[in-house]
């Protein structure tokens, strides 16, 4: 049996038909059933609410393979998944386009304010000013040069934008490339986040890295909520020390009701949805589940 635990494209269901599939987006949710079903699996496909710990390995005997909806994988523990002989299938890349067109999305969004001015223009008013500015030109910071990063920097490119980039890990040179996250961050126009969430990256952006942009800079989270100090966040934010945010991720998500952050005018907030394209998933699914049953057909 191949256990999905959490949202997936039907074609998944299509490529798995030949197996015995149990599908519940909403069994991660209830850890007695979940414990339950991978006890008797042999494969197991989850996005990122599933934790993928000792524990749940420990009940899963038969597991040949895991497959993660994604890329992140701070809810999978990769060190037992080796420990237990057990194929992490994971898509890298697969929804890097749909990210970077997010981030320039939003980000000519922002800058443009076309939110506020088509809110007044449901409201009767009809106000021409000169507000907004072009990307061209503008200093974009890009955190993290895995494959989203680099389709985010090549976008920008296109739109005349200059970059710099952080990525001690990063295998080649690139140009625009910065020494350390403080020459990065300095001087920049916009900031976008696209590295894993670690012990390393827990909080990268706080009240001391905040200081090194300037009032109007921008600041983007389409990766992992927790890479960034809200609460510092919030204080530059209403300081006027930082110009706007977009959070498509969140240290909790959802945000708890009459959360503050949502409620400021110069952030804009959507529900962890930046690589949620039908494009991105139906590829990403289908990577896994062939993944998942070339390895279970390959152990029967």
């Amino acid at each position: 049996m191949i256990v999905i635990s959490e949202m997936i494209h039907p074609i998944a269901l299509d490529i798995l038909s030949s197996h015995e599939v149990y599908y519940d987006p909403e069994l991660y949710r209830n850890p007695d059933a979940l414990f339950a079903h991978v006890a008797l699996a042999r494969g197991l496909i989850v996005r990122n609410k599933t934790q993928v710990n000792a524990e749940l390995m420990a009940g899963a005997p038969y597991v040949q393979a895991v497959g993660r909806l994604g890329v992140g994988l701070d809810n999978i523990d990769q060190e037992v998944l080796q420990q237990s002989g057990v194929q992490l299938i994971v898509p890298q890349g697969a929804n890097a386009i749909s990210v970077a067109e997010y981030v320039l999305g939003m980000t000519i969004a922002f800058q443009r304010r076309f939110l506020r001015m088509t809110s007044q223009v449901r409201q009767g008013q009809w106000i021409r000013d000169m507000s907004g500015g072009e990307l061209a030109g503008k200093t974009l910071a890009v955190i993290g040069y895995g494959a989203t990063g680099q389709a985010v920097a090549l976008r920008a490119q296109a739109f005349g934008m200059v970059l710099k980039i952080f990525d001690p890990y990063a295998k080649t040179a690139t140009p625009g490339n910065t020494r350390t996250l403080e020459e990065a961050l300095k001087g920049a126009d916009i900031v976008s986040l696209h590295v894993p969430l670690s012990h390393e990256t827990h909080h990268l952006i706080n009240q001391s890295t905040l200081r090194l942009l300037h009032s109007h800079s921008l600041i983007i989270n389409t990766a992992r909520g927790e890479l960034i100090n809200e609460p510092d966040l919030l204080r530059a934010l209403e300081t006027k020390k930082l110009g706007g945010a977009i959070l498509d991720v969140r240290e909790t998500e959802p945000p708890q009701t009459g959360d503050l952050l949502s409620a400021l005018p110069n952030v804009f907030s959507t529900p962890h949805i930046a690589g949620l394209t039908e494009d991105s998933q139906l590829a990403i699914a289908r990577y896994v589940a062939e993944g998942i049953k070339k390895v279970v057909e390959m152990n029967s």
